[in-house]
């Protein structure tokens, strides 16, 4: 069978850039700017999605000491002092999988500034100057975080796209990878409006989707049945590249990590940032009867708390300046202006009131890490990049833009060794029965039902206290929605056939991320398991690995990569 029989449109690129969120725009308008045909499917628009939509307020991904904004060498000691800080980064410890990728992303965190520039983006304040948060760093004159006006980055950005060249694909969600002889040949993809089908014939893809966090309920507030209200866009954190890479057999890395923090309970008024993020003064935590307490606890010491009788916790404000206040409020109009309109609404006063604590397991801020890459964001499979928040570790604006500027310099010389794709029609067709299925479906499964039963088998079975016969059951659960409910999802419309497509992807990641809980047979950092109490140092720098391969499911304990001689100082 012809493909032109199989699918409503094709389209021939260089390179397919699955999201366009920020690492999405970033690569896709470099891309283009060096001369490759580059194409940017979208499942919403790109003026406002990924998880920067509504803006940003901070941007950080720079080395200590450095002054230059050029690319810079790391002494050892201080690299160190990085790698050890990302490696107990919200208690959890084997977040981000390769000291190489994240040498790299810091040693070009000020070149990316220029970068930025060359795209229309400027990071310096109203006043022509950088903006540096005071930290309390080791190092005089250490840079951490920039304030910035960042409120539409996300139209500035798809602007530099559209000027670009890029042929932007909007309303369109893609499937599943093609492949063909071991390598990445496009996608197929569906048009959220029209409905049509479509194959993207690439010599190379760059997955740039954003987080997976949506196996677990939203933050706040506590009321919604079936909550969207996430720390990141909801619409980006489905998941959808880590698991079409995941069904083409790509590898996954520590799908078992999620963090433990705290949120607001009524965090619409006031961003949980502001309190962490407070230009160097750190909010105070106060016992419900006015006790003070560490700063942000982690489980056990919460825990302690609890027996204590002295939950909830509070987070105050009040102590602070009215200079900071204000610097706070320019940081809500760049990232959270409804929040002010929210906050008056209730009668909340950060100068004044105290904000209601609660604990969480937090895969909204930090969940399972992603597509495992090398130092080069080259995936297990050749032709397929990971950047962003997408790739293994990598989770935050900063990383994002890194990432993605770099692999834009050297996709030239990486689509040099590539053929021109072969698409199998097979699969194409496979993939398109699939995707299309719900659609002849009458009084089916809604997906947000479905999806809602997914978050509450990990909240229920995965949540703060594991152990064996817990994650047993989520999988049993898990399972029975697959078997039962999974055939019978319905979609009435295009768009409602997205949401049947995303839960498809949650469903299938929540398994993987319950698969590797259970194998993390110890308590570390922020995972409790009670069956296991105690920290298997036997596991220090033994990362998860995981890949679908002839229909099965395959988990790998490998020892993480270690730092290349050439990325420190002198070669020692």
């Amino acid at each position: 069978m012809a493909l032109e029989a199989i699918t409503d449109k094709i389209v021939e690129t260089d390179v397919l850039v699955m999201g366009g969120g920020i690492a999405g725009c970033c690569v896709a308008a470099k891309a283009a700017n060096k001369g490759l045909k580059v194409t940017l499917a979208e499942k919403a628009k790109t003026d406002r999605s990924g998880s920067a939509a509504a803006g940003i307020d901070h941007y950080g991904n720079f080395p200590p000491r450095t002054r230059s904004f050029t690319p810079v060498d790391i002494p050892p000691e201080e690299f160190a002092g990085i790698w050890n800080g990302w490696q107990a980064a919200f208690n959890w410890e084997g977040q981000f999988t390769d000291p190489n990728a994240l040498y790299r992303l810091y040693k070009y965190g000020f070149w990316t500034l220029e970068e930025l520039e060359k795209l229309g983006i400027t990071s310096k304040w109203h006043n022509g100057e950088y903006y540096w948060m005071p930290a309390a760093a080791a190092w005089e004159g250490a840079k951490g975080v920039l304030r910035v006006h960042w409120a539409n980055i996300k139209p500035m950005l798809a602007k530099a796209v559209r000027k670009s060249g890029v042929n932007v694909l909007e309303r369109t969600m893609v499937v599943d990878f093609l492949t063909k002889d071991g390598k990445v040949t496009g996608a197929t993809a569906v048009n959220t409006r029209t409905g049509d089908f479509i194959v993207i014939k690439a010599k190379a893809v760059v997955a740039a989707t954003g987080l997976f966090t949506r196996c677990y309920d939203g933050e706040t507030p506590l009321f919604w049945k079936n909550k969207f209200r996430y720390h990141w866009c909801p619409a980006t954190i489905s998941g959808d590249s880590y698991a079409a890479a995941y069904r083409a057999g790509v590898e996954l890395a520590n799908m078992d990590v999620s963090g433990f923090t705290f949120r607001m309970r009524d965090d619409l008024t006031i961003s949980f940032g502001n309190f962490v993020r407070g230009d160097g003064i750190p909010a105070k935590q106060y016992t419900w009867d006015g006790e003070r307490t560490p700063y942000l606890p982690g489980p056990a010491q919460y825990k302690e708390e609890e027996d204590r009788g002295k939950t909830p916790l509070y987070f105050s404000l009040q102590h602070l300046p009215d200079d900071f206040h204000k610097r706070m409020e320019i940081a809500f109009a760049d990232e959270r202006l409804v929040s002010f309109k929210i906050a008056e609404d209730r009668g909340f006063n950060p100068r004044l009131h105290r904000y209601d604590l609660m604990p969480i397991q937090s895969p909204s801020m930090h969940m399972a890490c992603g597509i495992n890459t090398d130092e080069y964001f080259r995936s297990s499979l050749p032709g397929l990049y990971a950047v962003g928040d997408c790739a293994a570790g990598f989770h935050n604006c900063g990383m994002a833009t890194v990432s993605a500027l770099l692999l834009a310099d050297d996709l030239p010389g990486f689509l040099s060794e590539f053929k021109e794709p072969v698409i199998d029609e097979a699969q194409v067709e496979s993939q398109k029965q699939a995707a299309l299925a719900p659609l002849s479906v009458r009084d089916g499964t809604d997906p947000i039902e479905l999806e809602s039963a997914v978050r509450y088998a990990c909240e229920r079975y995965a949540g703060f206290f594991k152990s064996e016969g817990k994650l047993r059951e989520g999988l049993r659960r898990l399972g029975s929605l697959r078997r039962v409910f999974s055939p019978r999802l319905t979609a009435k419309n295009p768009h409602q056939l997205m949401r049947c497509l995303e839960v498809r992807n949650i469903l299938d990641l929540a398994e993987v991320h319950l698969n590797a809980v259970m194998e993390r047979k110890e308590t570390r950092g922020s995972s409790i398991r009670l069956d296991y109490p105690e920290k298997d140092t036997s596991l220090d720098n033994i990362h998860i690995y995981q890949r679908f391969e002839n229909g099965k499911p395959v988990l790998e304990l490998r020892k993480a990569p270690e730092l290349k001689p050439e990325y420190i100082k002198g070669g020692k």
